[in-house]
């Protein structure tokens, strides 16, 4: 007969065994669970079954950014503000997969986790970025009549052919994702955002840069193309376009953009603010309202030169905010001259 007390032990050692039915989590299910939990938005989520065995990725997701994501191939993504293993991270939740993006002095880190993987990185990335005197129509032209559905900023990146080694995801995480999250927190926290990539369309993402009239290039296809591609690209001063290149769009200049206008491109070969800085120009923010942070302190989205040894802010600085939300609220100038920035002809 067994006793009272070996039977209690007996339940006890029995209870704490987890059911064969509740398998060892992968991070991405693990993450998913997580934003089932934030009330009342939620982004992808699992419905399975409480889990025991937790991975070595440490996380914590605090809310969901009010972006919206369209990858190539139809496929949706969601981001979200939170910890990994004690760092400030931005998630990227899309298809199978979630990155990670971390900062860490300035250079932004991808951890990458796949549905299928155990719950361990699947891979880490980090990576350091190191005019024309003719004036055609403006992209956003006297007279212009703005469109009444653009509510909000919509970003379109199309990865120029050159990049074929590399992803639209990768690029989204090393160049985008920091830049989508200080958006959507301290610049237009009350607007919804909207970015999506493009790749392999024919004329766009194979057209010619390098020269002194790269931009009009870029514009000039752009617009011969909208209607084919559905981009109306001067609908709106709230759409925007940014060519993604691997080499620097002309010569001397790593990045280039018409100031207020819906054009511009970017080279990855460039600093890891460059992306941010073409489009700063787009949205109204200038040089002259950047920020040094010290002389060995960072360096703000647009500041026109750099040192080596200072690190990018990854954020505007206050003054620029400012002129964006006022941007956005007003839009461009449509009379003064269109000014390219940036360019070998700038100033």
């Amino acid at each position: 007969m067994v006793s009272p007390r070996r039977l209690t032990a007996l339940f006890t050692v029995l209870a704490l065994q987890p059911p064969a039915a509740m398998a060892t989590s992968t991070m991405v299910e693990r993450f998913d669970e997580a934003v089932a939990r934030l009330a009342p938005v939620a982004g992808p989520s699992s419905a399975g079954v409480p889990r025991v065995t937790r991975s070595a990725a440490d996380f914590s997701v605090e809310r969901r950014l009010n972006i919206r994501l369209d990858f190539p191939g139809a496929v949706q993504g969601a981001m979200y503000e939170g910890l990994l293993n004690g760092e400030t991270a931005v998630f990227t939740r899309a298809d199978d997969y979630l990155d990670a993006t971390v900062m860490r002095n300035g250079e932004p880190e991808v951890v990458s986790f796949n549905a299928q993987t155990d719950g361990a990185p699947s891979s880490g990335e980090s990576a350091r970025l190191e005019g024309s005197r003719s004036r055609p129509p403006r992209s956003v032209g006297p007279g212009h009549f703005e469109d009444p559905g653009a509510y909000f900023l919509h970003l379109t990146f199309v990865k120029h052919d050159d990049l074929a080694d590399r992803s639209a995801r990768e690029l989204h995480g090393l160049y985008v994702a920091w830049w989508l999250a200080d958006m959507a927190r301290r610049v237009l926290p009350v607007e919804p955002l909207h970015a999506s990539y493009m790749e392999l369309t024919p004329l766009l993402t194979s057209v010619a840069y390098g020269d002194a009239r790269a931009l009009h290039t870029f514009e000039g296809t752009l617009k011969a193309l909208q209607y084919s591609l559905g981009t109306h690209v001067d609908r709106t001063y709230k759409h925007k376009f940014v060519l993604l290149t691997a080499n620097p769009p002309m010569p001397g200049t790593a990045g280039v953009a018409f100031e207020g206008g819906n054009e511009a491109i970017a080279s990855v070969s460039g600093r890891t603010r460059i992306v941010a800085h073409e489009i700063g120009h787009m949205l109204g923010a200038t040089h002259e309202n950047a920020e040094t942070r010290g002389w060995w302190g960072c360096e703000t989205n647009m500041l026109a030169g750099s040192l080596r040894w200072r690190n990018d802010c990854l954020e505007y600085s206050e003054a620029n905010r400012r002129a964006m939300r006022s941007y956005m609220r007003h839009g461009p100038d449509t009379v003064a001259a269109r000014k390219m920035v940036d360019g070998p002809e700038a100033p």
